[in-house]
C-alpha cells in the first residue's frame, strides 16, 4: 500500500471517529506531496469549512475554483466559488468570476444576479464607476431587461453623463411604448421628469 494510501485510510477512519482535526493533518500531508491532486484538496477545504477555519478554507477552495476554471471545468468551478461567497461574501471578485462563468455557460440569469450582487457592493463602496461598468455588461449580456437599462440611465446621471442618461432614458421609454406598457411607461416618464425637469419645461 503506497504512502497516500495509507493516509487516505487514515482520513476515513478518522472522519468515522469524528476526529476531523486529525483527518485534516492527514490530508494536508497529501496535498503538500501531490499539490495537483485537486479532488483532495477540496476535500481539505471542506474539512477546513467543518472545522470552522475559513480562511484556509478560501485558500484551498481558490487554488480549486482557479484550476476548474482554467481547464473548462465550468461549472465545478461555480460551485467551489459559490461556497468561497459564502465564507467570505465581501470579496467582490468572486461574484465578477461566477457572473463570468455562468455567462459561458449560458445561464444568463445567473449572471445578472450575480452582476447585480456586485453592483451592490459597488454602489456600497459609493464608487459609481465601477458599478456603471457592471451594468453597461449587464445591459450587454441582457439587453431586453429593462430594470436593467433603468440602471445604466440612473447611474449615467450619478456619474455626471447626462446627455447618455437622456439617451439611454429615451431608449427605454421607446422600448415600454413598443409593448404597449403604459403603466411602466408612465413610470419612467415620472423618473425622467425628476432627472431631466429641463427637458419637460
Amino acid at each position: 500500500m503506497s504512502k497516500k494510501q495509507k493516509l487516505l485510510e487514515s482520513v476515513q477512519k478518522n472522519l468515522a471517529k469524528g476526529q476531523t482535526k486529525k483527518a485534516i493533518k492527514d490530508l494536508e500531508k497529501i496535498v503538500k506531496s501531490e499539490p495537483g491532486d485537486f479532488r483532495n484538496r477540496q476535500k481539505l477545504a471542506d474539512l477546513y469549512v467543518r472545522c470552522k477555519m475559513p480562511s484556509e478554507a478560501y485558500g484551498e477552495y481558490s487554488t480549486v475554483a482557479e484550476y476548474y476554471a482554467e481547464n473548462g471545468f465550468n461549472l465545478k468551478a461555480i460551485a467551489v466559488l459559490k461556497q468561497m461567497q459564502k465564507i467570505d461574501p465581501s470579496q467582490k471578485d468572486t461574484y465578477l468570476q461566477l457572473a463570468v462563468l455562468n455567462e459561458k455557460q449560458g445561464l444568463v440569469g445567473n449572471a445578472i444576479a450575480e452582476y447585480e450582487a456586485l453592483v451592490d457592493k459597488y454602489e456600497e463602496e459609493g464608487d459609481s464607476t465601477e458599478s456603471l461598468k457592471v451594468l453597461e455588461k449587464m445591459k450587454e449580456i441582457d439587453p431586453e431587461n429593462i430594470g436593467v437599462q433603468i440602471r445604466v440611465a440612473q447611474a449615467l446621471m450619478r456619474n455626471g453623463l447626462e446627455e447618455k442618461g437622456l439617451e439611454a432614458f429615451r431608449e427605454v421609454a421607446g422600448g415600454l411604448e413598443k409593448r404597449g406598457d403604459f403603466a411602466r411607461l408612465r413610470r419612467i416618464y415620472e423618473m425622467f421628469i425628476a432627472s431631466f425637469p429641463e427637458e419637460t419645461s
